[in-house]
Parts: C-alpha cells; sequence; structure tokens
C-alpha cells in the first residue's frame, strides 16, 4: 500500500505544473517557485559516471548501472562527477578504474536534459580523480565554455527554485588556481571520511552557505560498517529536519568494505538503501541531497515524494 501511495502522491506533484513531459524526467515543475533550494529534497548519485566501467574493474569500483541520461530519467537530479586528465582530455574515473565516459559527453549529456526540460535544474560535484592542478583548471574552463553563462545557478544560501529552474550549480571538492574563474561554489572543509556540520559552500563572488555533508565511506574492515554508516546517515537526516535556514546538505548512502575486487559495494547499497527506504516511509522533512549507489526507482520516488509535505 505504501509503495502505491509514493506513486499516487508523486503523481500529484507532477501535475501542480502544465506542461511536464513524463512524470520523473520533469518532476520539478510541481515545486513552488519560492522553495528554497537547500530545503528540496534531491535525489542523487554517487559516483555517477561509472556504469561504463568494465570487467574486472566494475566489481571493484561500478556504482551505478544506468548511464547519466537514464538517471536523469528516473529522476536523479545530483550528479557526482570525477574527470581525470589523461591524454590532454578528462575522462570520468572512479579510484583507477577507468569509465569509459569523457567529462565533456557527460556535461553534453546534463545540458541537452536541461534544455529539454526547463522546469528542472540540476546539481553537479566535480571531484578530480586526477592530473593535478592542471585538471582542476580544465575542469573550470570546460564547464565554462559548455554552458551558456544563463544556464550557470550564481550561488547564494537561500537561492530559489525560481532562480534555479533551467541552471545547473556546480559544486567543486577542489579549489581552482588564483584568477581561475569558476562556476558555482567550492564546497570547503569536506569532511572526507566522516561526518561535519563545519563544511562551507563558498562561491566565487564571495556568497557562502554551511554545508552539513556525511561521507563516511568505509572503516577499512575493522568493524560493523553497516550499522555505523547507517547511525550516520539517520543523524544526519535527523539533524537536517530542524537544521538553521540556508543551510546546504550533502547525505552519502554510499560506502565500500573489503579491498581490490571485493569491495561490496552491492551488498552495502542493497542493505543501506532498503533501510533508507523504509526510515522515510514516516519521514514527512527535508532530507536535502541524498548522494547513492545503484538506488532502485522506490527510492528515488520516496525522496521526490518528500517534497509534497513541503508543499502542502
Amino acid at each position: 500500500m505504501k509503495k502505491y501511495l509514493v506513486v499516487i502522491c508523486l503523481t500529484v506533484l507532477i501535475s501542480k505544473a502544465a506542461g511536464a513531459q513524463t512524470a520523473r524526467g520533469s518532476w520539478m515543475a510541481g515545486l513552488s517557485d519560492a522553495m528554497a533550494v537547500c530545503r528540496v529534497s534531491v535525489p542523487g548519485t554517487h559516483d555517477s559516471g561509472t556504469a561504463g566501467v568494465r570487467f574486472p574493474m566494475r566489481h571493484y569500483a561500478r556504482t551505478q548501472t544506468l548511464s547519466i541520461s537514464e538517471q536523469w530519467d528516473a529522476g536523479i537530479r545530483f550528479f557526482d562527477l570525477r574527470p581525470k586528465l589523461e591524454d590532454g582530455k578528462l575522462m570520468i574515473y572512479h579510484g583507477p578504474a577507468d569509465c569509459h565516459l569523457g567529462f565533456e559527453e557527460a556535461l553534453l549529456t546534463i545540458r541537452a536534459k536541461l534544455e529539454q526540460h526547463p522546469t528542472e535544474f540540476c546539481i553537479v560535484m566535480s571531484n578530480s580523480a586526477g592530473g593535478g592542478q592542471t585538471a582542476v583548471d580544465m575542469t573550470m574552463d570546460i564547464i565554462n565554455s559548455l554552458f551558456p553563462s544563463g544556464m550557470l545557478a550564481s550561488f547564494t544560501a537561500r537561492m530559489t527554485v525560481a532562480d534555479m529552474r533551467g541552471h545547473v550549480l556546480f559544486i567543486h571538492r577542489n579549489s581552482p588556481s588564483s584568477g581561475v574563474d569558476y562556476p558555482g561554489t567550492v564546497a570547503a572543509g569536506w569532511p572526507g571520511n566522516g561526518s561535519s556540520h563545519q563544511a562551507r559552500m563558498v562561491s566565487s563572488t564571495g556568497n557562502s552557505a554551511g554545508l552539513w555533508s556525511q561521507d563516511f565511506f568505509t572503516d577499512g574492515g575493522r568493524g560493523n560498517y553497516l550499522d555505523s554508516k547507517w547511525d550516520m546517515v539517520t543523524g544526519m537526516i535527523r539533524a537536517f529536519a530542524s537544521a538553521p535556514e540556508g543551510v546546504w546538505c550533502i547525505n552519502h548512502l554510499s560506502g565500500y568494505t573489503g579491498s581490490g575486487i571485493s569491495t561490496n559495494i552491492n551488498r552495502n547499497a542493497r542493505v543501506t538503501n532498503a533501510r533508507l527506504l523504509e526510515y522515510l516511509g514516516n519521514h514527512k522533512k527535508p532530507v536535502g541531497i541524498v548522494s547513492m549507489d545503484f538506488p532502485q526507482q522506490e527510492l528515488i520516488d520516496a525522496i521526490i515524494f518528500l517534497n509534497t509535505f513541503a508543499a502542502e
């Protein structure tokens, strides 16, 4: 019954705005223009470009089976892209694994989706996978060359859905060289393998906001990782439910145990994703950005569904 209720309410959310092309491809059409972006519950993917990882590295590094385009169509609006400089070109990598996807190709897909769905917006996190400062600066140059200025969001802590429609907001895990123009914001003070309420999002124009982030991705096989991870995931959800105005949140469900080709990414995702789906059945507050490995459609829909409570 719960599953059908979510589907029905998701359809209601979409139907609030005329011209939505598909329920999930344009689900943001039903959001209020006045809603703060930081309070939108946004389903996202961790290492979004890994669908193309090939054998044998797929057992170690693949976290998605859907392409960027397919993820958009499923309702994903946060993409985690990790470019590495290789032979003069930025390619998407996950650690040492080649995802056989160009950074430009991924961005062009996102641009096309925004052009096709003007009611939508998306958030892209860039995180260099190799190539030093040259790769970081090249990342900024490529973004600025591929997106017209009118599609690049100007960041403020309390930016609204109306401000973001048809735009992409970039959040960079790496700081560019002095003088390099970067779109969006830099995430300063990212906690790494842990959880923090101390990070900041800082734009090139000096606008900033608090960033609460949870990215506990491994315990090195030393303990009961899945339970510890779950405590951090739910701890961030509960805290963000009453966060001060203007605070942003990125909560990673992703994680691994073991090493080599035995990282248990699939198993960990199945357990944590199932736990979150059940948990959200009794949750009626925003969760911010939730970044996932192998998210099932029902979980993506459940995160989107949380926005109906904000609309009431």
